[in-house]
């Protein structure tokens, strides 16, 4: 019995370290996602395959998400900087109600359209959990890469670096 208990400890043990260093890592991309868009909060349909030829940020976000408030000035600057260079910005908000995901639009000026992801069914097709989550896609419409806990995981510098990459496959074609 004794050493019953001490296997299940073990192993207890083991998928908590397991799991302390789950949040840090991040899923490979999925190489084409066909996920085609939804309504924006507002009703406005939006399609995500309309961007192609341009390589587009996917912000997956929500109102009751304290970090996500922390990093939407950054990403209103981001929006800011990048739009006139081509690059497309679509929030998706996930397992969120309408009537507080308008206001945080609202409150942060945020300038690019959301789509309303209520049962999460494009964070699911781009694997991503949970709000904040950054998704790159280039210029095909292939994802380039996911960084789940978006900027608070990801500096600036690494952010313009994504996007310059980006930028640079449009150019020549390859990623």
């Amino acid at each position: 019995m004794t050493s019953n208990r001490r296997m299940v400890f073990g192993c207890a043990v083991a998928l908590v370290v397991a799991a302390c260093g789950a949040a840090q890592v991040t899923p490979s991309p999925p190489q084409h996602v066909t996920a085609s868009g939804g309504p924006t909060l507002t009703g406005k349909a939006v399609s995500i395959t309309s961007f192609r030829g341009h390589p587009v940020v996917l912000i997956f976000w929500a109102s009751w998400c304290g970090p996500c408030h922390d990093e939407q000035p950054a990403l209103n600057t981001a929006y800011a900087t990048w739009r006139s260079r081509g690059v497309a910005f679509v929030g998706i908000d996930i397992r969120d109600t309408t009537t507080p995901a308008i206001a945080f639009q609202s409150e942060f000026k945020v300038p690019y359209p959301s789509i309303a992801d209520v049962n999460a069914t494009l964070a699911v097709d781009y694997r991503i959990p949970s709000a904040p989550a950054l998704v790159f896609l280039n210029t095909q419409g292939k994802v380039a890469d996911v960084v789940l806990g978006a900027l608070g995981t990801m500096s600036a510098a690494d952010f313009s670096a994504e996007i310059s990459k980006l930028l640079g496959s449009a150019k020549t074609g390859s990623v």
